[in-house]
């Protein structure tokens, strides 16, 4: 193993955050100040599905499989240094796709052909001291190694060791099979009878869903973006096709799908995304109460009374987002009502009175506005909770009339429509929630009690809807017999006497099914300490890389996420020690940030996702020019 006469960077990940990395050290290796000594810089872009991709956008996947962003929205490259997504769309050899509105949803594997083209214009722009080698390798170990990082690698033609002066951490999800959620008794009772089947811990399209046989009952945890998946790859993919009578969407069964019976804590499939009515240039969001200035001004407040800037989410974060959704409600409600100059008065009054609902009864009635209740984000993300219906047929009556209801307001949009509108509030102010949550932003009790375990879910599924296509397929599906959601509160077990597995809902009398597979929908994020990622895992055990974890008032709490630094993403180990020229992005650092796992930046600003590579971008840059040419 001869060593390296230049600088070498690994990017170890090449989805959108090894590739964001990669494309900013191109324009910083380029841009370099001339008085640093010129070294050769060889970066080595490692991923174990496809370079250029990544696993979530790999180019075999099937086009029903599609993102869940506008193709308006992404660009990965910064404002201004290269094509957005929708312009590198315009120019697509396919004419389907260039005929995409900037509101419509692309398939996944579209976006992946996005990245590669990002790629592949970063190496076009590389200075000629920079080179390049994609490999297409697991890596399995990393360890330091005389100043430098040595990784172990495993390819299609075996398993080699390679040198890095610097490695970024970008690995995504977790790249093996992890076993699905559900109970040791439902794994060990599918290990022992080879006519159950137990799937999960995986996307659905490294799922083996063709093991699941026709017409075969089929048990399905969880209700979220990843069930879509699940729907249109045992309906489209089986040769089922959907089609418009009038306003309605009706399925067309193949005979080949099987009978879906699903479930989750609140018994609601993922709500709707309002249509997009925001231009892609629209600027950033521009909030009234919940401010990076107000935050400041919480965290001076708890510093003084309580010794600690760390907040308490529930009592002094959340009050501020509430009234951000609760105004722009009612703004909403007021253009509809009386036209945007009575709309915008409202907003300078309310916003004269500060966040404090409360204070607004009396300018609500001088508006004609005091029949508009306040968004109750709790019953909208459970609206079944508490309640018990008389059997399946009533609560499938309910659900599908609140979806019904939920695809109204979104067809309305995010602008026009008040209650989309509302909730696009939450998506908008990811940013500013990020920098409230970050590194320890909240008390460990808050963190764990409020945000964690009841607030995130919440948000996330308010927030993170998809298209209102989806909720169509969902309702047509449903008409044709393929799909049936059992209630809330879903229980999964297993029936000894028949052999089978059960799904049912103790809200719902007489819900209970027998199935002969089991698929847990979900895509997990296991902690550091549980993680099946061999590097990670390595990391882990050999005590290089440490959780994060926040502390206060001898109270602590364990994120899952990799401990990294705050300013550049540097990775810490559980002594508290900074790796030199050791950075981590994205999924594994879920818990020191928060969620990493969005693929892109916008076209409008420089987001989050922009930054943290560029930081890291920097710091190695920085480092290379640290020393002589070697």
């Amino acid at each position: 193993m001869s060593r390296d006469t230049g600088f070498t960077v690994a990017v170890v990940g090449c989805g959108p955050r090894g590739i964001a990395v990669f494309e900013r050290l191109a324009h910083h290796l380029s841009t370099a100040n001339g008085d640093h000594p010129r070294r050769t810089v060889h970066i080595l872009l490692l991923d174990a599905t496809e370079t250029g991709r990544g696993r979530v956008w790999r180019s075999d996947q099937p086009p029903w499989l599609l993102m869940n962003t506008v193709i308006g929205e992404p660009a990965m490259f910064p404002p201004g240094h290269g094509p957005t997504f929708a312009q590198w769309l315009r120019r697509h050899p396919d004419p389907e796709l260039r005929a995409l509105d900037e509101n419509d949803c692309a398939p996944r594997r579209t976006y992946g052909g996005y990245l590669a083209h990002v790629c592949q214009e970063v190496e076009r722009r590389l200075p000629g001291h920079v080179t390049v080698t994609e490999l297409r390798a697991l890596v399995t170990s990393l360890r330091p190694h005389q100043g430098r990082h040595l990784l172990e690698v495993s390819a299609e033609n075996g398993t080699r060791r390679l040198e890095a002066d610097a490695v970024v951490l970008a690995t995504g999800h977790s790249i093996t099979p992890a076993p699905p959620r559900f109970t040791p008794e439902l794994r060990t009772a599918a290990r022992n009878n080879p006519d159950l089947l137990c799937l999960g811990g995986q996307p659905a399209a490294d799922l083996d869903l063709d093991s699941v046989p026709a017409e075969a009952p089929v048990g399905v945890l969880g209700l979220g973006l990843s069930f879509y998946d699940l729907l249109l790859s045992f309906s489209v993919g089986r040769g089922g096709s959907f089609h418009r009578d009038g306003d309605r969407l009706v399925y067309l069964p193949s005979g080949k799908e099987p009978v879906i019976h699903a479930g989750s804590r609140s018994g609601l499939p993922i709500t709707t995304r309002g249509d997009n009515q925001k231009p892609a240039a629209s600027g950033s969001f521009r909030p009234y109460f919940f401010t990076a200035a107000a935050l400041a001004g919480l965290r001076k407040d708890a510093a003084d009374s309580r010794g600690t800037p760390a907040l308490d989410f529930a009592g002094e974060v959340l009050p501020l987002l509430t009234a951000e959704v609760d105004l722009v409600h009612l703004h909403a409600h007021a253009r509809l009502r009386h036209g945007p100059r009575a709309a915008a008065a409202l907003v300078r009054d309310i916003t004269a009175l500060g966040p404090d609902a409360r204070r607004w009864r009396e300018v609500l009635h001088t508006h004609a506005l005091a029949d508009v209740a306040p968004v109750d984000l709790e019953r909208l993300a459970r609206p079944f909770a508490g309640r018990r219906f008389t059997g399946p047929a009533d609560f499938t009556s309910h659900l599908h009339r609140t979806l019904r209801d939920d695809l109204a307001q979104a067809r309305l949009g995010n602008v026009r429509g008040p209650l989309k509108a509302a909730l696009d509030v939450i998506r908008d102010a990811r940013d500013l929630l990020r920098f409230t949550l970050e590194h320890g932003g909240l008390t460990p009790s808050s963190y764990r009690d409020d945000f964690h375990t009841r607030v995130a879910p919440l948000l996330s599924l308010l927030s993170t809807g998809p298209p209102a296509l989806r909720t169509e397929q969902f309702l047509a599906l449903a008409e044709a017999g393929v799909v049936h959601v059992v209630g809330p509160d879903t229980r999964f077990g297993h029936d000894r006497e028949q052999r089978l597995f059960t799904v049912e809902s103790p809200a719902v009398p007489g819900s209970r099914r027998h199935v002969r597979a089991l698929i847990d929908s979900r895509v997990p994020a296991p902690p550091l300490s549980a993680t099946d990622n061999p590097l990670l895992r390595q990391l882990a055990d050999e005590g290089l890389a440490g959780e994060f974890a926040t502390t206060a008032d001898d109270d602590t709490v364990t994120t899952g996420g990799l401990r990294i630094t705050a300013a550049e993403n540097r990775l810490v180990d559980p002594e508290g020690r900074v790796h030199t020229g050791l950075y981590a992005l994205g999924v594994p650092t879920e818990g020191a940030r928060w969620f990493t796992q969005i693929g892109n930046g916008r076209t409008e600003s420089r987001t989050t996702f922009h930054r943290e590579a560029d930081a890291v971008a920097v710091s190695i840059v920085r480092r290379c020019h640290s020393g002589p040419p070697r």
